[in-house]
């Protein structure tokens, strides 16, 4: 296994690790980003469950996909991972901003900057070496 194709496995446990937290304790995620607990209603932590549920699923597909990846392809599939996480975190600013809720106290500004970043590794990693 490339050390590309091992990268490509940290969207599959990121995915699982949020996937089941989501699912399983979503006001746990909630309150660890300093999410108003007066503000979490039954309709908020279905639509967190769902997002876990969304999660689950692109791990599965991506960890089902994996035997796909070749020397070849390996630098496609790398920049799609890089897609993904830089959609997340663009995604996540756009709505922080349209929201005024761009603060440096705003744990999700973080988050979404870390997305970034997880982006660009995989853009870096993304040329095939040989392990």
């Amino acid at each position: 296994m490339s050390t590309q194709q091992k990268t490509m496995m940290f969207t599959v446990i990121a995915g699982l690790v949020y996937g089941l937290w989501f699912f399983l304790a979503p006001g746990s995620y909630m309150s660890m980003m300093m999410f108003p607990e007066d503000l979490v209603t039954p309709a908020l932590t279905s639509q967190l469950q769902q997002t876990g549920m969304a999660l689950l699923v692109i791990s599965y597909w991506i960890n089902a996909t994996s035997g796909y990846v070749t020397k070849e392809n390996t630098s496609s599939f790398m920049t799609h991972h890089a897609v993904g996480w830089g959609i997340f975190g663009i995604g996540g600013l756009y709505i922080l901003a349209s929201g005024s809720a761009m603060t440096t106290d705003n744990p999700f500004l973080y988050q979404n900057i870390v997305f970034l970043g997880i982006a660009g590794v995989f853009l870096a990693m993304r040329n095939p070496k040989t392990d």
